[in-house]
């Protein structure tokens, strides 16, 4: 029989065993699945900010374009139509047609872009260094009525997913707009339209 000077320090005794072993395992089972759960939306989180990034840099992409092919129009007049223009000109050939602007060294613009939104000068640089790549399409729709000319400037930024498969060298002469299209499940795109009027 236990005296009752001998309880006490039993007491003492059990309130400092440390945890048994089923007891551990639960608790690491409990932080691994927590830790898990933090990796996955960490994963998540880092392709949803690639991807707001490459949107980002396709926009700013698309508007220089568009800033581009407004000020061009500033040479697209009455007396001289689209003769003295260096981008709006090349509606004559490729009119309602997408299609795959060359460099223009006037403008420093061409169809290729880095990873940063730089264009890259085909001409001198590594066109496989390309990230983003920009198709136009310039459509005249009042070509009849001489000084009321609208024409509607599209521009087409696209870029490879992360996961697909993208013809090599990426914004290649040869990607025209069926190459495009063909490839589209493995692309991603943006696309902008804009217009500009003939002056007067």
């Amino acid at each position: 029989m236990t005296s009752k000077h001998e309880r006490p320090r039993q007491l003492r005794n059990a309130s400092r065993r440390g945890y048994t072993l089923v007891e551990l395992m639960m608790a690491i089972a409990v932080f691994a699945i927590g830790v898990s759960g933090i990796i996955a939306m960490q994963k998540v989180a880092a392709a949803a900010n690639e991807h707001s990034k490459a949107l980002s840099v396709a926009t700013n992409i698309a508007q220089a374009w568009a800033d581009v092919l407004k000020a061009d129009s500033s040479l697209y007049t009455l007396a001289n139509g689209l003769a003295n223009t260096q981008l709006l000109g090349q509606v004559n050939a490729n009119n309602s047609v997408w299609f795959r602007p060359t460099w223009n060294t006037t403008k420093s613009i061409g169809a290729a872009f880095d990873a940063l939104g730089k264009p890259i000068d085909e001409t001198t640089d590594d066109p496989s260094t390309a990230q983003f790549c920009v198709h136009l399409r310039l459509t005249q729709l009042y070509p009849t009525s001489p000084g009321m000319n609208v024409m509607r400037t599209e521009v087409r930024v696209f870029w490879p997913r992360a996961d697909g498969i993208f013809p090599t060298p990426f914004c290649a002469v040869a990607m025209d707009g069926p190459a495009v299209l063909a490839a589209s499940a493995d692309l991603h795109f943006l696309y902008q339209a804009s217009a500009v009027r003939q002056q007067q």
